[in-house]
């Protein structure tokens, strides 16, 4: 539909009509600000998320302390880790005086775990591997050092972002109808102005400048200007719900996807499966 109205803005550009274009851009750009001012500010909330990553990182190299960019760290690299810190990266402990980290955002759990240096043996899940840190994750109380195991998408937590970033997208009930809607009312208009000039032409003989300023204003008048501004702010409103009650959406329509969202699926003690780790995956890729 909006497609419809710029075409309609061109060709009364073209005819020389400036008030008629005026106004029909006005209510493509009206539309546009809305959905654009409204993720923008999403966008600016998502940041905070995004501040879950340390930025630095103190390391050792040649035997001497060194403050760094998270993004050189490389496998081997020596981490010094200190109360307060968010890990950079994967790392495994070789130094630990009471070491406690806080891993909820991988494991779900609510405590804090205590690392040691101690090797282990097997195929552990993320919660039980005790002598690693991972990267995201806080340290709650005392100090240690690790060293550098897997750094940006190879971490465990890019390892999500990946799983996240694979997710098939799918265009929720309300894209659908919508697209539905306006291929419709597309073929509608294209119908109707042909229609209208064959008539005009064969059986009225209208000089054709005087006749494409009827058609545009038929073509203009038959698309619902209203309905994408009115479906954005009741979106918006959504939205603005939503994030009253802690919950950051990015885009417009995935609150309709939430709305429509009936089970979520997490054990008692909020530690999820593998199954409810793809479920939960889906959602956070839905709202982000």
């Amino acid at each position: 539909m909006i497609y419809v109205l710029l075409a309609a803005a061109v060709l009364t550009a073209v005819m020389g009509h400036w008030v008629d274009t005026l106004v029909i851009l006005g209510v493509a750009v009206v539309n546009a600000l809305i959905g654009h001012i409204q993720e923008s500010n999403a966008e600016k909330s998502l940041q905070n998320i995004r501040n879950m990553l340390s930025s630095e990182a103190v390391i050792i190299r040649q035997g001497a302390h060194e403050t760094v960019p998270t993004a050189t760290l490389v496998p081997g690299d020596v981490v010094i880790i200190r109360d307060g810190d968010r890990i950079p990266a994967d790392l495994r402990i070789i130094e630990a005086h009471g070491l406690r980290v806080e891993e909820a955002i991988l494991t779900g759990e609510s405590t804090v775990v205590e690392k040691t240096t101690v090797a282990l043996a097997g195929e552990l899940s993320l919660g039980d591997r005790s002598n690693l840190v991972f990267s995201g994750t806080t340290v709650s109380s005392v100090a240690g050092r690790g060293v550098v195991v897997a750094t940006g998408g190879a971490t465990e937590l890019g390892h999500i972002n990946q799983m996240m970033s694979d997710i098939e997208q799918h265009r929720t009930p309300l894209l659908v109808q919508m697209d539905k809607l306006g291929k419709s009312i597309f073929i509608s208009i294209l119908v109707m102005m042909a229609a209208l000039f064959g008539f005009s032409l064969l059986f009225r003989e209208m000089p054709l400048t005087e006749l494409m300023l009827p058609l545009i204003s038929l073509a203009v008048a038959s698309v619902p200007e209203g309905l994408p501004a009115i479906i954005s702010i009741i979106l918006s409103l959504g939205v603005q719900t939503m994030a009253r009650q802690h919950a950051i959406i990015r885009k417009l329509p995935t609150v309709e996807t939430l709305g429509a969202m009936t089970v979520i699926c997490s054990d008692k003690t909020g530690t999820l499966t593998m199954n409810e780790m793809t479920v939960k995956a889906v959602i956070t890729a839905d709202l982000v």
